[in-house]
């Protein structure tokens, strides 16, 4: 195997000078001779979503050069651009082929922005004995990062053998390790790079922990579905992906299903404030976000017709973009609004107070125990009073209850990590749970979208007859999610009710 070390610089970034470099090499000398090559700069931009898709799924997607269009690159595929990127950019605006379709399942419908900017000033160095051959190779590199935020280089020197050398280049190595400025290291990547930039972030900053007080750690949740809420503006606002809205909606349900929960626990009146202001919230994001679910589906709606052509639907298609911009820009004036800003504003630094000054007369341990279980045994009783005969309106009202309970355990987990088992089970459930009304809510909605086709007059025959066929597709999934509903409520109360007993006495 050819040999192949790997050396940190302690001292001061070079930045290739010639002068710096035969001085930090001074050591060899005058065993060995350094010849420099020439100073190459190599910028690249490290590309991911908003919520690290990519890093999770171990692949690493640069865009590589500092003026012009550049080149994609994701081992072993490089891909040259015809024109500079535009970021964020969605899977549809990448060059088709090998390495998109690498990506595509990772990415979905998140954009890719980059995440790092990297700029590394490179040297080559041979090493040559007093008859000028060849003994080694120093490879040697700055990499310092331009952007989210400027960081000093890391400096790594590379050894490589030349061939039939290997002693010499272990001398070398040996020689510059014994000095005070190298020390052995690897070479600088990506995860050097981040953890340099501080990325991805603080995790478990708003986390919970056992012994709490039951006010400070209701406010801490709470507090992080703030920063969610917070993270999540600038790229709904941008309409940068669906997810951002998603994402912030999520958090506006967690927010309201703790205050309802525990909400009580906070000081004076805080919850009954700032719930209907959480309401008013959750109703402005939710038509955008209902559209969004739409359009999401709706080539592959188009692609299950049978009886009808896929071009049919081009109208109905036309007619939710122009009702997804029309509810957008409803959205985008609530979010930029002042009143927005004052509530998120208010609602921060009330529960900053909260937590700076907590009452400590009750622990979230107690506060755990009370509430998981008033709320599971609510839970299972409505779980048991579903049959396949039950109205539409309690099994929406179950899940409803259902979300309730999964988003209380989550937040609850650090103190009942043993309830683990039941929030799996409740997730399977809420998806059949989900999978029922979507059903139903979206053949309602598909009605009402047909309706406003015929009075606007933009239904062809053609069209309404796929719209209908549509419509059937979304009763089959209806009927198939009830059918499902008896056996995942059974696998769920088998799972519940032993935890429910057991925290009850």
């Amino acid at each position: 195997m050819p040999y192949v070390v790997t050396l940190g610089w302690r001292g001061r970034p070079t930045r290739g000078e010639p002068a710096e470099l035969l001085k930090a090499l001074g050591p060899l000398s005058p065993r060995f001779q350094p010849r420099l090559g020439a100073r190459r700069v190599h910028t690249a931009s490290y590309l991911d979503t908003a919520d690290w898709r990519l890093r999770r799924g171990g692949l690493e997607l640069t865009h590589e050069g500092a003026s012009g269009p550049g080149s994609l690159v994701l081992a072993p595929h490089s891909v040259k651009l015809t024109e500079p990127p535009v970021w964020p950019a969605r899977i549809e605006a990448l060059p088709g082929g090998e390495l998109r379709d690498a990506i595509a399942t990772a990415v979905g419908v998140r954009a890719l922005a980059p995440k790092i900017r990297s700029r590394t000033v490179v040297r080559e160095i041979v090493l040559c004995d007093g008859e000028g051959e060849e003994t080694a190779r120093l490879r040697w590199a700055e990499a310092g990062t331009l952007h989210p935020v400027r960081k000093p280089p890391l400096v790594r020197v590379t050894v490589l053998a030349a061939p039939g050398r290997r002693r010499d280049a272990k001398w070398v190595a040996r020689t510059l390790l014994s000095g005070e400025d190298f020390e052995p290291a690897d070479a600088v990547g990506y995860d050097q790079l981040l953890d340099a930039c501080g990325l991805p972030g603080e995790t478990g900053r708003y986390a919970i922990t056992p012994g709490m007080p039951a006010d400070a750690a209701v406010a801490t949740a709470l507090l992080g579905f703030a920063e969610a809420i917070t993270s999540n503006v600038e790229g709904t606002v941008d309409d940068v992906d669906p997810e951002f809205l998603h994402d912030l909606r999520v958090a506006v349900r967690r927010t309201r299903s703790l205050l309802k929960v525990a909400g009580d626990v906070l000081p004076g009146n805080l919850a009954a404030r700032f719930a209907p202001r959480f309401a008013e919230l959750g109703e402005l994001t939710t038509p955008t976000r209902d559209l969004d679910v739409y359009l999401l589906e709706f080539d592959a709606l188009a692609d299950s017709l049978v009886a009808g052509a896929p071009e049919d639907l081009a109208p109905f298609a036309e007619h939710l973009r122009r009702r997804r911009d029309a509810e957008r820009k409803i959205l985008v004036r609530g979010l930029r609004a002042q009143r927005f800003a004052r509530l998120m504003e208010s609602w921060r630094a009330a529960l900053s107070g909260v937590v700076a000054a907590p009452d400590r007369h009750s622990t979230v341990d107690d506060l755990t125990a009370e509430r998981l279980r008033r709320i599971t045994k609510r839970v299972i009783r409505r779980a048991a009073a579903i049959t396949p005969e039950s109205p539409a309106e309690d099994v929406h009202a179950l899940r409803k209850r259902a979300k309730e309970l999964r988003y209380a355990l989550e937040v609850f987990q650090p103190v009942r990590p043993a309830d683990r088992g039941a929030l799996k089970e409740l997730k399977r459930l809420q998806d059949v749970l989900g999978a029922f009304q979507d059903g139903e809510v979206q053949s309602t909605k598909l009605r009402a979208y047909a309706q406003e086709l015929l009075d606007a007059g933009l239904a062809s025959a053609p069209t309404l007859l796929a719209m209908g066929e549509l419509l059937g597709g979304f009763a089959r999934r209806e009927r198939a999610a009830r059918a499902e509903l008896t056996g995942a409520l059974a696998r769920f109360l088998a799972q519940t009710r032993p935890v429910a007993s057991a925290s009850g006495r």
